[in-house]
C-alpha cells in the first residue's frame, strides 16, 4: 500500500533573494551541492527552451552520479515544473517510474538574507518510506547547508 509522506526543511541564507534564486535554478549547478546527485534539464540540450513551467528536470542520485548514464547505480528522478514565479516559487511534479509526488522550492526575503523552504511529498510504499525518509532528510539537510555555503562564498 502506498503512503504519502511530507518532508520539509528550511534554511536561512545570508544573500539577497535574487542571488539565491539564480543559484537555485541553475539546474546543472545543483550537481555541485546536492549529495550524490547529477542534475540537468532539457534546457541543456535545447537552448531555445525558456526556464519555467513545463520544463523537464532530471536528477540521478546514486553511486558515482557523474558517470551517469554510463553507470546506472541509483535512481533517476524526472520532474516537470508546474509552477514558476521567479524569484519566489518553483514547484515540480515527480513523473518518473520510481519517484512520484510533488516538490517545492520557496524563497522569502528576510532581514539580512533569504529563507529557503524545501518541501517534498513523496508517494511510495510505507515500508520504503520507513527506510528512505530519515536518509533523505539527512541528505537534503546536508545538501542545503552546502548550497548555503556555496551561495554565500
Amino acid at each position: 500500500m502506498n503512503k504519502l509522506s511530507n518532508l520539509s526543511l528550511t534554511i536561512k541564507i545570508n544573500k539577497p533573494i535574487k542571488t539565491v534564486w539564480g543559484a537555485l535554478v541553475d539546474w546543472q549547478g545543483q550537481s555541485n551541492w546536492m549529495l550524490q546527485t547529477k542534475v540537468w534539464s532539457e534546457l541543456d540540450q535545447d537552448r531555445t527552451v525558456k526556464n519555467g513551467k513545463g520544463v523537464l528536470i532530471f536528477a540521478f542520485t546514486g553511486l558515482f552520479p557523474k558517470l551517469y548514464p554510463n553507470l546506472k547505480l541509483g535512481i533517476l528522478d524526472t520532474m516537470e515544473i508546474t509552477k514558476w514565479k521567479p524569484p519566489v516559487i518553483c514547484e515540480v511534479v515527480h513523473i518518473g517510474r520510481v519517484i512520484r509526488g510533488t516538490g517545492k522550492f520557496e524563497l522569502k526575503p528576510v532581514r539580512g538574507g533569504t529563507v529557503f523552504y524545501w518541501q517534498e511529498e513523496i508517494l511510495a510504499p510505507a515500508i520504503v518510506l520507513l527506510f528512505i525518509k530519515p536518509m533523505l532528510l539527512i541528505g537534503v539537510w546536508l545538501s542545503l547547508r552546502r548550497f548555503s555555503r556555496q551561495v554565500s562564498a
